[in-house]
């Protein structure tokens, strides 16, 4: 049996000209960096890569080919890749289950076609409304969304008062591009003012030791949200018309890549920059639900479960209960892994070994479901770039960028190598939680990675 924590030599060694052109590459791929960068940093968000990691990747490609590009991210979270797509000229397409990320995705990604003009002008109207204050003379017309049900009141009194003005403000003041800017806006800073925070998972903040917040500034805090994107959309399109860029399209399909892959054409792909969900269960769906609630992108549960039952690996609330999940890759070693997770804790039933080993073979099984949609959308020669971090269930650990990379073998890409990008990740807290009972034989350690195919 392999040792699952050796990688595994590809069978196709990076050429001279690829392992020279990787130093164009930046090394760290943390989002974190998206923070302090216009427009990548419109929307928060824990998982993803650093844009400047993509522009390295679509560098080195462009050069290599010789034109445009023709840019996918079947996981495109907040728009990352689009961006960098957009902004260096190329044609992307991507896919997004969850349906606040893909707004914050459609909103980036049109970046250079709106009119900066008219955005502040309807800055300048909510302004003179905020000042207004009508809300303090008249009810809002909005309501709290009905199936949004949590464990606190998710605003204090007052400023739910102000968010439901907001709300109404943004339904009668504004429409098309400038409506999806302002609900953009609301849903990145809504949390900021309410009683909830993340830890990284989204909970109370008495839960986390910090007191309710009773007052707000709920308009002016959107306000001061709304002028940052504003300059950043006026120098975003500076730069691309200095640049010379600006042909660049993106397209966002809000649905799941693996249902709706049809909507891309076979053997058109030059270059793949993804990072799907990792093997940690953290669960994207619960912790936007306030964005997704409050925005009217969901009214009930049952859609929510609808986007958990679509998503790629599912969570293990989802899997842990049904019929043993066979695995489907033939990786002797992995299933062998799997067996030994499935033994850890089991009198524990769902909640131990055998339902973190449903989840597992779940999450492993679709990366051999979305290895083999991918490689027939692909060029001939055409490159991909997975960034996908190990995990830790049980106290057992999974190298899953080695594993992936097995897996993407077996389907028939050519593995050009796996490269270590970050040694810690916001996750460690998750080790051993109650979730994951049974402490790892030695110091665990969480890592990104970047696995690098090519068809």
């Amino acid at each position: 049996m392999n040792n699952q924590n050796t990688p595994t030599p590809p069978k196709n060694p990076a050429t001279a000209d690829e392992r020279g052109a990787r130093k164009d590459e930046v090394r760290d791929t943390a989002f974190s960096e998206n923070r302090k960068r216009g427009v990548h940093r419109w929307t928060p968000w824990i998982a993803g890569f650093s844009g400047s990691f993509v522009r390295g990747v679509l560098e080195r490609e462009s050069r290599r080919c010789g034109e445009p590009l023709r840019v996918l991210d079947p996981f495109a979270g907040v728009g990352t890749t689009l961006v960098e797509a957009v902004a260096g000229g190329h044609d992307a397409v991507g896919f997004e289950i969850n349906p606040y990320a893909a707004l914050a995705c459609e909103a980036k990604a049109g970046v250079l076609g709106y009119d900066a003009g008219m955005f502040a002008d309807a800055i300048a109207r909510f302004r003179a409304w905020a000042d207004e204050k009508a809300w303090l003379i008249s009810p809002p017309a909005a309501e709290p969304p009905p199936g949004f049900v949590s464990r606190a009141p998710f605003f204090s009194p007052e400023i739910e008062l102000q968010t439901l003005a907001c709300v109404d403000f943004i339904r009668e003041e504004t429409a098309g591009w400038t409506r999806k800017l302002f609900n953009l806006a609301l849903g990145s800073v809504m949390v900021g003012f309410s009683n909830y925070s993340y830890e990284p998972s989204l909970g109370t903040r008495a839960g986390a030791g910090k007191p309710n917040i009773e007052s707000a500034d709920v308009a002016g805090t959107i306000e001061r949200k709304l002028r940052d994107m504003l300059g950043d959309i006026i120098k975003f399109q500076a730069d691309a018309a200095r640049n010379g860029g600006g042909a660049g399209k993106a397209v966002v399909h809000r649905a799941s890549y693996m249902e709706r892959s049809d909507r891309v054409a076979n053997g058109g792909v030059d270059v793949v920059v993804t990072s799907p969900p990792y093997m940690n269960n953290y669960h994207y769906i619960r912790n936007t639900r306030p964005q997704l609630y409050w925005l009217g992108l969901v009214s009930a549960p049952s859609e929510l479960k609808e986007i958990e039952r679509g998503s790629f690996g599912r969570f293990w609330q989802t899997v842990r209960a049904g019929a043993e999940v066979e695995l489907a890759p033939d990786l002797p070693h992995l299933r062998e892994r799997l067996g030994e997770l499935r033994n850890r804790n089991a009198e524990k039933g769902a909640y131990g070994g055998p339902g973190w080993a449903n989840y597992a073979a779940t999450y492993f099984n679709d990366c051999q479901r979305f290895c083999r949609i991918t490689l027939p959308l692909m060029k001939r020669g055409g490159a991909a770039r997975v960034v996908i971090g190990n995990s830790i269930l049980q106290g057992l650990e999974f190298s899953t960028d080695r594993l992936f990379a097995e897996i993407a073998e077996l389907e028939g890409f050519n593995v050009v190598g796996l490269r270590e990008t970050r040694g810690k990740r916001t996750g460690n807290s998750v080790v051993n939680s109650s979730a994951r009972v049974g402490k790892a034989p030695k110091r665990a350690r969480l890592y990104e990675a970047v696995v690098e195919l090519r068809r």
